[in-house]
């Protein structure tokens, strides 16, 4: 494994050096092989082992500094302060990608805490990430999870674990918000050099290099919200310092993926002003934006700013459009704007499942629906519903199956329902690790039919619709 350390050369102002701290009889328990391949990471080299797991120190690690805005409120200084970047490797495309512990032990960031993650977080993290990169949203990704039998205190005692993550990079919006907000402009103007260098170097070729990289920055994050919106996931702690700058999700916490349609679902029990509701993510995204173009306003005058802003919403509206078209085989723009907003106000009345519901649309055959109309109450509502979709769809000219097999491949059979993550971690606390494995294996090829599978498409029951997930999750 041949790491790179190009973050730490940026000095002190950045991060602390921090090491992995092992936890008490780890265990390396999953291994993402296909990640590894791409990484050219090799996990039978026993010195790559050593590295991974924190056995071997790497000098160069490190825990980085930033601040944030956490639910509105400015916090001037955060940080790792349960995560170590081990270092940056090479993928086989030729760019880095970093190499991320979570639950590595205290930082000089973890303000007070232990600086640990507990299996169940670990899990949450590792399904949710593959799940989402597999529905084609950019997200962090999971090389390695390791279990112990060590406890890490919460409400209760938990087993602690540490997942090793991988992402395109970990710098934050709150990166630039710590040194705008601290007023350290040298640091800030390093850091830009830094992203234009390693995650956006097409810009240096242009003549506004900055101005150009933002653009990217706002049209990255409107088409990753696009995409949480067209496929019914939140976020659940929407804060500028769980914002990528590279447009990648990060920092799985309270998430959940929507099983009845509610636009106003909230997962998070922590968020009791529903600040983060599915239906306000689009808002929080632009809110966030305008939150780290404060920190370019000594390198860009305030109508470029506003016009970089203004970039955000079309951006996110055209994808969005283009998604929803897919995932309901129509060609025409027109057309979904007319039947959208109807099929929403039907599902939100009736608690249909969301993903059954594309799925069941994907299925049906010309002219017939009563698989659909099996699913609700008000048929004749639906019905009429049906029989305008189908009459719109037929405009593109396709053959219905045609269409109907390009839907199959967009709209998934298998989400990360609650109850299943739930259920794979009472059973990983027990040391049986194969309920996880079957739900890893259905949510890595979702489109799939895993006819051997079929109980894990299935709604949640009652009690599972009901578990709650907070920030300490």
């Amino acid at each position: 494994m041949n790491l790179e350390h190009h973050f730490a050369s940026l000095g002190e102002a950045f991060s602390s050096k921090t090491l992995i701290q092992p936890l008490l009889e780890q265990r390396l328990v999953e291994f993402n092989q296909s990640l590894a391949t791409f990484l050219s990471i090799d996990i039978k080299s026993a010195e790559t082992k050593r590295i991974l797991s924190g056995e071997e120190a790497v000098p160069s690690s490190l825990s980085m500094v930033y601040a944030g805005h956490q639910f509105g409120g400015f916090s001037p200084q955060l940080g790792d302060g349960r995560g170590v970047l081990i270092g940056e490797v090479r993928g086989q495309n030729g760019f880095l990608y970093d190499l991320h512990m979570k639950g590595a032990g205290p930082t000089p960031y973890s303000r007070r805490g232990d600086g640990r993650a507990v299996l169940r977080s670990c899990i949450r993290e590792y399904l949710a990430s593959e799940a989402l990169t597999s529905l084609s949203v950019p997200s962090s990704r999971a090389l390695a999870l390791y279990d112990s039998r060590e406890a890490v205190y919460r409400e209760v005692p938990e087993a602690g674990a540490m997942l090793l993550r991988v992402a395109e990079g970990h710098i934050r919006f709150g990166h630039f918000e710590y040194f705008f907000y601290q007023g350290k402009q040298t640091e800030l103007n390093q850091l830009i050099e830094y992203c234009l260098k390693h995650y956006y170097p097409d810009c240096l070729a242009t003549d506004s290099p900055l101005e150009n990289m933002l653009i990217e920055v706002v049209k990255r994050t409107a088409r990753m919200v696009a995409k949480w919106q067209a496929i019914g996931f939140q976020h659940g702690v929407m804060n500028t310092d769980n914002f990528s700058f590279t447009g990648e999700t990060i920092d799985y916490g309270p998430y959940g993926f929507m099983e009845d349609y509610e636009p106003d679902w909230v997962c998070n029990h922590s968020d009791h002003e529903g600040r983060y509701a599915f239906s306000r993510q689009p808002g929080v995204g632009l809110w966030n934006l305008n939150c780290l173009m404060r920190c370019f306003s000594k390198h860009l005058e305030r109508d470029q700013l506003i016009a970089i802003l203004q970039c955000y919403e079309p951006e996110l509206q055209a994808h969005y459009d283009s998604l929803m078209m897919k995932k309901m085989g129509l060609s025409l723009v027109a057309d979904l704007h007319e039947l959208l907003p109807a099929l929403f106000s039907i599902l939100a009345a009736e608690k249909m499942d969301y993903t059954v519901f594309f799925r069941l649309l994907s299925h049906m055959d010309q002219g017939g629906s009563s698989l659909l109309l099996d699913e609700i109450i008000d048929r004749e509502k639906l019905s009429a519903w049906l029989k305008r979709y189908e009459l719109a769809r037929l405009k593109g000219g396709l053959a219905w199956s045609e269409v109907s097999r390009s839907m199959l491949a967009v709209n998934p059979k298998f989400i990360l329902r609650n109850y299943l993550a739930h259920d794979a971690i009472l059973a990983a606390e027990q040391g049986d690790y194969l309920p996880f494995r079957r739900l890893l294996n259905v949510l890595t090829y979702p489109f799939d039919e895993h006819p051997e599978s079929d109980m894990l498409a299935q709604r949640a029951p009652e009690w599972g619709k009901s578990l709650e997930v907070s920030c300490s999750s």
